[in-house]
């Protein structure tokens, strides 16, 4: 029998669920994050276009993207192809068995295929440079450093931050001769995006059924199930994935969509913020961190998602408590003349109506489809018991 005496997960013992499942009970997390509140998000830029590591607390991404020159497939012979290839060799610790660790990276590589390939989120068809010869084959690696909980976010954003940093050379196809140009030659072209996704990570206990957002690699392996949510800059939803042992209500999964929404809103603007930045940073001739032992450093440049958004989470906030106080103070000229001219009449109706809440549901959203609800049409009879049909042989008897 394999035993693995090296390295043990963390949350695969029974001690270790009952004390995560205590700490849940009473809304506590062994770092001293609330529900709701998520970790910080730090981004380091490479050298070359299109590296990037991403921590997200002690979990620590390195995405690489690479383009190459290819022929189209036959089925879409005027686009470009997107490739993702996830490698978990760093990561020690997973797993006693070769198989459960090849069947993480699967995983992993088909959620960021959802998201990023079958969303769409990328124009292929700007990648086509010959129609049914030519396109450009974008490639991007990514290297799990560290894993310490919420991969897949972390892997989300490296994936959009690199896709965003990159450049590819300018490419002119005359006369059947086709001719790559330099950087000297020419400016480097961007990708150009649909829509920016990024998912959201949360859990669910059976002790709390509160969700809790960025979970740590000992809360995802003690949770009873788990949600992923992918939203793009827009608030559309692109890709959602829920399993586990657990069932989740319609309740939970809207608070989960909405929180999700604005979070993926916010992660899009620091991501743009952070390009800026670091662009401003080459335009001055700062030093730029070159190679992987670069991006490891600990004085590598790292952009922080608390510093960049403190600014635009406070003007948020006012923002909505002004809407709430609005809201609240604006009266309706057309209701208070209708009460004026037809009192009586009011008066009569809101006796009969019962009384509305004024709290909104939490599973209350517009850009849901709503099923009607089944009508029942009381002329329709109940069907009666089936009639027997005679023998045929019984008849000829008689």
């Amino acid at each position: 029998m394999f035993m693995n005496t090296g390295f043990f997960e963390p949350g695969k013992t029974k001690t270790e669920r009952k004390f995560i499942q205590q700490a849940v009970k009473q809304s506590q997390r062994l770092d001293g994050r609330k529900s709701g509140e998520s970790r910080d998000v730090q981004l380091t830029f490479g050298g070359e276009y299109g590296s990037v590591v991403v921590s997200l607390g002690d979990t620590k991404v390195m995405a690489q993207v690479t383009c190459d020159m290819g022929t189209p497939t036959t089925s879409r012979p005027n686009e470009g192809k997107l490739q993702l290839y996830v490698t978990l060799a760093g990561v020690s610790y997973l797993d006693s068995v070769q198989k459960t660790h090849d069947k993480r990276s699967l995983t992993l590589n088909s959620l960021l295929e959802r998201t990023f390939r079958t969303s769409r989120c990328v124009d292929l068809e700007s990648l086509c440079v010959a129609s049914e010869l030519h396109v450009w084959c974008i490639r991007v690696d990514v290297n799990v450093l560290n894993h310490d909980g919420n991969l897949y976010d972390a892997s989300t954003v490296a994936v959009l931050a690199a896709l965003m940093h990159f450049r590819r050379p300018d490419v002119t196809f005359t006369d059947g001769e086709l001719r790559t140009y330099t950087e000297k030659e020419r400016d480097m072209i961007p990708l150009l995006f649909l829509h920016y996704p990024v998912s959201v990570t949360y859990c669910i206990y059976t002790s709390n059924f509160q969700p809790f957002v960025d979970p740590t690699l000992l809360e995802e392996n003690t949770a009873d199930s788990t949600i992923i949510l992918s939203f793009n800059s827009y608030q559309e939803l692109c890709t959602l994935n829920a399993g586990g042992t657990v069932p989740t209500d319609v309740r939970t999964i809207m608070q989960c969509a909405r929180s999700a929404a604005n979070r993926c809103k916010a992660m899009v603007t620091f991501i743009r913020k952070a390009l800026d930045q670091d662009e401003q940073q080459c335009l001055e001739g700062s030093k730029r961190n070159t190679g992987m032992l670069g991006l490891m450093e600990k004085s590598s440049q790292k952009l922080s998602f608390k510093t960049l958004m403190k600014g635009d989470q406070k003007q948020q906030q006012h923002k909505t408590e002004d809407m709430d106080l609005e809201v609240e103070a604006k009266p309706n000229p057309k209701l208070e003349a209708d009460e004026e001219e037809n009192a009586d009449n009011v008066e009569n109706v809101e006796s009969d109506q019962p009384a509305q809440e004024e709290e909104l549901p939490m599973d209350d959203s517009g850009w849901l489809p709503q099923e009607p609800e089944p009508t029942i049409d009381p002329t329709k009879q109940s069907p009666g018991k089936p009639k027997r049909k005679r023998n045929k042989g019984n008849k000829k008897k008689q």
